[in-house]
């Protein structure tokens, strides 16, 4: 009982600190502690106290001349990977759109994320056989042509932490996928199941996604997979050349 209304009382103190990040979303640069208290319905005391903890873990900033309340460099950096991420999801776009087309097969586009692979765009296959992956859906980097195509390329790290919690794919398979370039699993995210993944760099060769194509074995042959390879490896080095330009 207790360990729930702590966990109640955590969840509110969450949410009220929220609701004065968002008084800013009102084209107000600047707020003193009256005006966020009064906008949150609060009073100034327990509005102080939650302006502290977010000025402490820098989402807020104080002006020292007129003692208002900004936004701070956590928030800039927050909405500068936001900014990235859509970056790279407008760049690859209109060549996953090329792809489905020429092989009607599932393709997304997969970015690291708290040790998962995030699909952050797909278009998936019309035929009635395929497996259904969301947008914003978090799947194991070990597993799949699209995971380990971007586990292969992480900081050391970050491999070794993936790989302590999720068991699955081991170092030498890694560097083997370093080596070709790409990755090809069977049977991994279902049976009977083929996926192809490669990985897209920015201009200074750090890993930012990866490319993946995915279907059942029995269309993705052999022959295909070559093509799909080669058809993904094209397509990674486009996309890097305009998230350079």
């Amino acid at each position: 009982m207790a360990d729930s209304t702590k966990s109640e009382s955590t969840s509110r103190t969450l949410e009220h600190g929220l609701d004065v990040l968002m008084c800013f979303l009102k084209n107000h640069r600047e707020l003193s502690l009256t005006e966020i208290a009064r906008t949150v319905g609060r009073n100034t005391t327990s509005t102080y106290r939650l302006i502290q903890t977010l000025a402490e873990k820098g989402f807020l900033a104080r002006n020292p001349e007129n003692r208002k309340y900004f936004l701070g460099m956590t928030v800039k950096m927050l909405g500068e990977l936001v900014d990235d991420k859509e970056e790279l999801r407008l760049a690859a776009h209109p060549y996953l759109v090329k792809v489905h087309r020429e092989f009607n097969e599932n393709v997304s586009v997969y970015i690291y994320h708290n040790f998962k692979r995030l699909c952050i765009d797909r278009i998936e296959s019309t035929h009635p056989l395929r497996q259904t992956v969301l947008v914003g859906e978090e799947l194991p980097l070990t597993l799949g042509g699209g995971g380990t195509a971007l586990l292969a390329f992480l900081p050391p790290k970050v491999q070794a932490a993936v790989m302590k919690s999720e068991p699955g794919i081991s170092p030498e398979k890694l560097r083997e996928i370093r080596k070709k370039g790409y990755a090809v699993s069977y049977d991994e995210m279902g049976q009977g199941s083929v996926g192809i993944g490669v990985p897209i760099f920015d201009k200074n060769g750090r890993v930012l996604a990866a490319l993946n194509l995915s279907g059942p074995t029995n269309r993705l042959t052999d022959d295909v997979v070559t093509r799909g390879v080669a058809r993904l490896q094209e397509i990674a080095a486009q996309v890097t050349s305009e998230l350079a330009s």
